[in-house]
């Protein structure tokens, strides 16, 4: 079995999905609204879904941002945003019907703290008014440390909300001053505590490994400093260079060399010798729990699912987004709302649905779909479990990829005795490229520059 270094993990590497949902979200194209019509109809009679609300607003730019986000200083915009979340949420209930149960609550953005506390409360009477919030709801919202107020936590743990996410990044001067972020140690040691004091019990940090001037001394002692503030989760994520798609990124460029595959996986190791050395449980590709924590228990249990804000405990077969380029998932159908907002409000203000683009799953995307989703959360897929839900031959049926598999023994083995796909050790730090063999929407080219280093 080939050990797992720095130097395998670069070579092994690849581009690909982060699988945040299969079929990728690079695979959404041109969707009739009537489509998404007609699914809210089957959402509607199954039940309880999970509610994600975006809030695309920063008050600053970060040069190394993925996110859909909008740089303004004027608090005004995000007075109209939610009035106009709003009038969707009331288009939207006028599809699933009054009272709709909702099991998850998340905002995330952007930075849902741009609203003001009067804004909030406005906003989430709005989403109390058309939706039935139920009362064990998890209700989470991402905060950044260097603009969120006291009276702006104490709104949202007064209306319930308990679980935290808090970006970091890396607490270097010089790494900050690469991707134009500038937080203190103090100022996220104080959100994290004071969001305790106010009754969260839930708090995540967010870190990013790949970032111009890391080095391995100034990533540990982030890491360390992160262990030192006790987080329940930490995702580590790996630094998505892509500046044909999000031109901004450009900016990186001339702060600093964007880190090579080598470093990145030299930088990935040591993350996890020193959060798992602290006491951390490695629960998936990029995520770490502190045993006991509620999402530890859900990897334990095999409950633990990935969607577009990660690695959660599951809640809701659908999720249905709100606002500016948010995502919905059903198990039959994804589609993405407008991404600009004229296009988004002039669609809303219409009364219509603020559908941009979207896809149909058949029935083949969607076996595929509970495989890779089983490779990524759990780093092995029974296949018995589909053949009992699709009636399959599953060792015929995937017939190519497991011969592909097989050679591929660094990463993953299939025994046909249990039926069974296991990633190895360093498959499951390369997990992304072990799906990638069952992902139909790739092949032949899986190294596009559209994707992010799988490492």
């Amino acid at each position: 079995m080939t050990e797992l270094t720095a130097e395998c993990l670069a070579e092994l590497s690849t581009r690909g999905p982060r699988y945040t949902s299969y079929p990728p979200a690079t695979e959404l194209g041109p969707i009739a609204v009537a489509t998404v019509e007609r699914e809210l109809e089957t959402v509607r009679a199954d039940g309880p879904a999970a509610l994600y609300v975006h809030v695309p607003f920063c008050k600053s730019l970060c040069w190394y941002c993925g996110c859909n986000v909008v740089a303004t200083r004027d608090a005004s915009r995000g007075d109209g945003y939610v009035d106009a979340l709003a009038t969707e949420m009331a288009v939207l209930a006028a599809r699933l019907g009054p009272a709709f149960p909702v099991t998850e609550l998340a905002l995330g953005g952007g930075s849902p703290n741009f609203l003001s506390p009067a804004a909030i409360r406005r906003l989430l009477a709005a989403i109390g008014r058309y939706f039935a919030i139920s009362a064990d709801a998890r209700r989470s919202v991402e905060l950044d440390p260097r603009t969120t107020s006291s009276s702006q936590l104490e709104t949202f743990a007064l209306t319930g909300f308990r679980s935290l996410s808090v970006g970091v990044q890396d607490f270097s001067s010089a790494v900050q001053d690469a991707i134009h972020r500038h937080q203190s140690r103090a100022q996220t040691a104080w959100l994290i505590e004071t969001a305790r004091m106010f009754g969260f019990r839930d708090v995540n940090v967010d870190i990013v490994y790949g970032l111009p001037r890391q080095n391995e001394h100034s990533f540990a002692d982030t890491l360390s400093a992160v262990v030192e503030l006790a987080p329940d989760r930490i995702a580590l994520f790996g630094y998505a260079h892509l500046p044909a798609k999000l031109p901004h990124q450009r900016l990186v460029e001339r702060a600093g060399r964007v880190l090579d595959r080598y470093e990145r996986a030299t930088l990935l190791l040591l993350a996890i010798e020193k959060l798992t050395a602290a006491g951390y449980i490695h629960i998936g590709l990029d995520h770490f729990a502190k045993p006991g924590s509620a999402l530890a228990r859900a990897a334990a249990e095999r409950r633990m699912v990935r969607t577009f804000q990660g690695y959660v405990e599951k809640r809701a077969s659908s999720i249905l987004g709100l606002g500016a380029s948010s995502i919905s998932t059903t198990p039959r159908l994804f589609w993405q709302n407008h991404a600009e907002l004229p296009a988004w409000q002039a669609a809303i203000a219409a009364g219509s649905l603020p559908v941009a683009r979207g896809i149909a799953l058949d029935r083949d995307d969607a076996i595929r779909r509970a495989l890779i989703d089983e490779l990524m959360c759990a780093g092995e897929a029974d296949l018995r479990r589909l053949e009992a839900d699709y009636a399959i031959d599953a060792a015929s049926y995937f017939a190519r990829e497991l011969a592909e598999l097989t050679a591929l023994g660094d990463l993953a083995s299939y025994d046909a005795a249990t039926r069974t796909i296991r990633a190895t050790p360093i498959g499951r730090l390369l997990v992304r490229n072990v799906c990638m063999i069952f992902d139909r929407y790739l092949q032949p080219a899986p190294g596009e520059a559209r994707f992010s280093s799988t490492i």
